[in-house]
């Protein structure tokens, strides 16, 4: 609350949590001075500017991820806790493609449904695996599409080859935009609270619904639950402390669970 108004404030760092917290602390005394001061002598546009210098000189083409960080295994990976709840994984070492539907004819699809579509993705991700002998990829069945793990030279986020990869697995184009603007690929890494009539993750503490409560609930609502199936594998081996990470997490090995 500031001057009896309930105002949200957020800090936004590329470098620590504490550099975020010092920006944060920044924009409450920008608020304070704005509200506090006779009516009309602080410029507005000058407040305005001066709140975006805040959030540093980021990208154009960038958008914060406003997620709690749960965990971050090295440098270039990060664990949160997204909107809803569930963890993610936000990479820049390793590429996911989610595939809400693989479009593979017509007749194709009306009759062979989407198992057809699931044949024709590992057939599409063998052919490219073939091209490149430097692409590794893991292809997992998710509870209504599937989610391809790739590694090979030259894929980085927004080069040409995660462009070419992304079209070839028909991604999701939802999940390419956020790609894009967030400059990491995202791998959900837990089951949506949804699938257990559980309400989204409360983002604001209270005395009645603490995250904490949340969590512990949401764990042991979900603990039956996988969010991926590993289907099979192509190219050089795929294999080390991330994709593993990826794998305990989501219970990909586990072929008897429900997907979720």
């Amino acid at each position: 609350m500031i001057e009896g108004r309930r105002i949200r404030l957020r800090g936004i760092s590329a470098d620590s949590q504490q550099d975020a917290r010092e920006r944060m602390e920044a924009r409450a005394r920008l608020w304070q001075q704005l509200l506090t001061a006779p009516a009309g002598s602080v410029p507005v546009e000058a407040f305005r500017a001066e709140l975006r210098r805040l959030d540093g000189e980021a990208s154009p083409y960038s958008s914060a991820i406003l997620e709690p960080i749960e965990q971050q295994p090295d440098a270039d990976n990060i664990i949160t806790r997204n909107r809803y709840g569930s963890l993610v994984l936000n990479s820049i070492s390793l590429c996911f493609v989610d595939v809400d539907r693989f479009r593979c004819g017509f007749w194709a699809s009306l009759f062979g449904g989407k198992k057809r579509e699931e044949q024709a993705l590992l057939e599409a991700v063998r052919r490219e695996c073939a091209a490149d002998c430097t692409l590794s990829a893991r292809v997992y069945r998710t509870a209504h599409g599937w989610r391809v793990m790739l590694r090979g030279e030259g894929l980085s986020i927004g080069s040409a080859r995660e462009a070419e990869l992304f079209s070839a697995l028909q991604a999701d184009p939802l999940y390419a935009e956020l790609c894009r603007k967030q400059l990491c690929w995202r791998a959900r890494l837990s089951p949506k609270p949804f699938y257990r009539g559980l309400k989204r993750y409360p983002l604001a503490q209270s005395s009645v619904h603490r995250p904490e409560e949340w969590i512990s609930a949401y764990e042991k609502a979900t603990a039956g639950l996988a969010v991926c199936r590993l289907l099979d594998s192509f190219g050089p081996p795929l294999h080390d402390a991330i994709v593993e990470l990826h794998d305990t997490f989501t219970l990909a090995r586990k072929c008897d669970l429900e997907l979720a």
